[in-house]
This record gives C-alpha cells, sequence and structure tokens, in this order.
C-alpha cells in the first residue's frame, strides 16, 4: 500500500481512538507512523514510561530530537505528505504529521487539524520508508 493511502487509512483509525497519554497522544501518534513506515521506534526509550504530561511540560524538542534523529529520520524544511515534527500552538508543543496540506495531531479532546503555517514547525524529519 502506498504512503499516500497508508496515510489516510492511519488518520481515519487515530481518529476513533481516546486520547490515553503514552498510548495515544501527540507522542505516540507521530512515533507509530514512524514505525509503520519501517523505521525503529523513535519513543523506544520512553515508551509507557508515561501516564501524563509531566514529561512533556519542558516542551518536546529535545524529546523528539533524540527520538527521531536517533533512528536517523533526516530532518527536512520542504514538507511533504507524511512528514513527522514538533509545532508550537498556543505556547505549548506538539508532535503531529503533516499530511500534504495541514498539520494533523493528537490534542487531549481527540484528532486535531491545524494550519500548514511554517512559522508554527519547530522542527521536521522526513518520513519514507526506513
Amino acid at each position: 500500500m502506498g504512503a499516500k493511502l497508508m496515510l489516510g487509512d492511519y488518520l481515519a483509525e487515530a481518529a476513533r481512538k481516546k486520547h490515553v497519554y503514552g498510548l495515544h497522544d501527540c507522542c505516540t501518534f507521530p512515533c507509530d507512523w514512524v514505525v509503520l513506515n519501517g523505521w525503529p521506534d523513535p519513543m523506544a526509550s520512553w515508551r509507557g514510561g508515561y501516564v501524563d504530561d509531566a514529561p512533556a511540560r519542558g516542551g518536546l524538542l529535545d524529546i523528539f530530537a533524540r527520538g527521531m534523529d536517533g533512528v536517523g529520520l533526516p530532518r527536512t524544511q520542504n514538507l511533504m505528505e507524511g512528514d513527522v515534527g514538533v509545532l508550537t500552538l498556543l505556547g505549548q508543543e506538539a508532535g503531529a504529521i503533516f499530511t500534504g496540506r495541514r498539520w494533523a495531531l493528537v490534542a487531549p479532546r481527540g484528532m486535531a487539524f491545524t494550519t500548514a503555517n511554517p512559522s508554527i514547525v519547530i522542527a521536521a524529519w522526513r518520513v519514507r520508508c526506513g
């Protein structure tokens, strides 16, 4: 199945899930996508090790950088559908997946989408089959 179809299926499945820290949240959502595309788990060192947002209160960039860079994902500024990134939204950082038009993320109330405005992107990584 091509990444384009796979992303749509992944987003549809994710939209049906309830937000649960450590299982389905703004960190697991993009990291699970990375794994589905053949890369090692960027969350391997902290997956299952948190039950609230306390570890992310200082921001997600360092956490994501260690995970994404650690598994070999290349950083990018030229976004393509399926790339993952860390966004800043209303003073908070969130992990997200670029849909080609918008960013998809998991918020406490469920799946959310936001503009693709480059000013909200702190860092992004290219996700192609690993």
